[in-house]
């Protein structure tokens, strides 16, 4: 088999619009397995979040969270591996989006999600997720200050229009220090410097001993770019951005049209 894994991407990759993994995909992903392919999931999420669709799944190996910030044991429940922000820089960063109020913000904390106060934003979000988000009753970056805590990544939510000119000039004002994505049009993601879903992938292959050349890797926003572009076969689905689609190698059906089956299909054959 000349692709031994694929990384797939979750949200509107592997998930349909409808929140659902298609019965093809489904079988898809077991026939592959069972062919001795490594499937796995590389996602923006909680662990807590993934773990019912990886277990549906039937897988029984690592899985990417928190945008590369962290590798997960699917079997133990526990962290094989995890880098977080530094409690200055998530506080700082914090403060300046509050001051700016264009956004509304969350942070991931051991494994959990936090903001201020309710908003239909995070209603949403938490709604699609199917996780909990805890109500702090005070500033974030105040919560975040008087705890210590050091989160595994913050999520600033914006209007569309303002999400990549926001990626653009934190970019810039945390270059070096933080590294910066939009996992969706409207939700920019900051992490531990140096972090990606690339890099991640790259360390779950090594342990594996797979090549790059003998990967797959599949996505449809510019949090998949970095592993997009070190898979060696980089696809977008059709439904991904733009910027998605110029870094791939393939452009795929859409994830309401079964798009991990027509990878297997198409280019995972014996």
């Amino acid at each position: 088999m000349k692709y031994k894994a694929i990384f797939s991407d979750f949200d509107g990759t592997l998930y349909s619009d409808k929140f659902e993994i298609s019965q093809k995909n489904i079988e898809a992903i077991h026939d592959y397995e069972k062919r001795g392919g490594k499937f796995f999931v590389a996602t923006g999420r909680l662990f807590q979040a993934i773990y019912p669709h990886v277990t549906s799944l039937g897988l029984k190996d690592e899985v990417i969270v928190y945008q590369g910030g962290g590798i997960f044991d699917i079997k133990s429940k526990k962290a094989i591996w995890q880098q977080t922000i530094s409690n200055d820089l998530a506080v700082d960063c914090l403060r300046r989006l509050e001051a700016e109020g264009k956004s509304v913000n969350m942070v991931y904390i051991d494994d959990k999600c936090y903001a201020s106060e309710p908003h239909k934003a995070i209603e949403l979000f938490c709604s699609i997720c199917k996780i909990e988000c805890i109500f702090v009753g005070e500033k974030l970056s105040e919560y975040v200050a008087r705890t210590g805590a050091t989160p595994n990544k913050l999520l600033a939510m914006t209007e569309k229009e303002n999400a990549l000119p926001l990626a653009e000039k934190y970019g810039k004002e945390y270059e070096g220090k933080l590294s910066l994505m939009r996992s969706q049009p409207f939700i920019v993601e900051f992490t531990a410097y140096g972090l990606s879903k690339g890099a991640a992938v790259a360390k779950v292959c090594e342990s594996y001993g797979f090549k790059r050349e003998e990967i797959i890797c599949v996505g449809d926003a510019d949090n998949d770019i970095p592993m997009i572009k070190y898979a060696g076969l980089g696809v977008a689905v059709m439904n991904a951005m733009e910027t998605t689609k110029a870094a791939a190698d393939v452009i795929g059906v859409s994830n309401n049209h079964d798009a991990i089956a027509w990878i297997i299909e198409n280019y995972c054959g014996d």
